[in-house]
């Protein structure tokens, strides 16, 4: 079997986001979620990516929810695939990691998930792009609530 060994990369880039874009078809915010819960895994975990790590993800099974699925996908190479990806139907969004003897859970607050529905709600391109870089460029603990342990 051929393994890529080179680890994932646990910082944003120009080109992590195009890369989600081109595999997810479109750039949203939904995914721009994703992603950051992937990189905050991937660096508190210390993981490598691919197969060191699992996830299960709690959301709303259905888009525009569940396209946060596309952007861990990406950030960590966590698929359904591989199995070490796995959607659980539920309200809100959250994603739990574990590596070995570690858990990262990480939760999208409400009020962020609440405003992310109102702004696509909106008319309009803009406002959905103001939303992806306030996204992109917001601190972790503006968006999310995480919780690290160790077993």
């Amino acid at each position: 079997m051929m393994r890529f060994e080179t680890p994932k990369t646990r910082e944003w880039s120009k080109a992590l986001q195009d890369k989600a874009v081109e595999f997810h078809g479109h750039g949203g915010p939904f995914m721009m979620i994703g992603l950051r819960m992937g990189l905050i895994a991937l660096r508190r975990l210390d993981a490598h990516g691919w197969f060191d790590l699992r996830c299960r993800v709690r959301l709303r099974w259905r888009p525009p929810d569940s396209c946060v699925l596309d952007g861990i996908q990406v950030s960590t190479g966590c698929t359904t695939g591989k199995h070490n990806l796995e959607v659980e139907e539920g309200d809100g969004i959250s994603a739990h990691f574990t590596k070995e003897n570690e858990e990262v859970s990480i939760v999208l607050r409400k009020e962020v998930l609440k405003e992310v529905h109102e702004m696509l709600a909106a008319e309009g391109e803009g406002p959905v792009k103001t939303l992806m870089n306030s996204l992109k460029e917001s601190s972790v603990n503006d968006i999310f609530k995480v919780y690290h342990t160790t077993k």
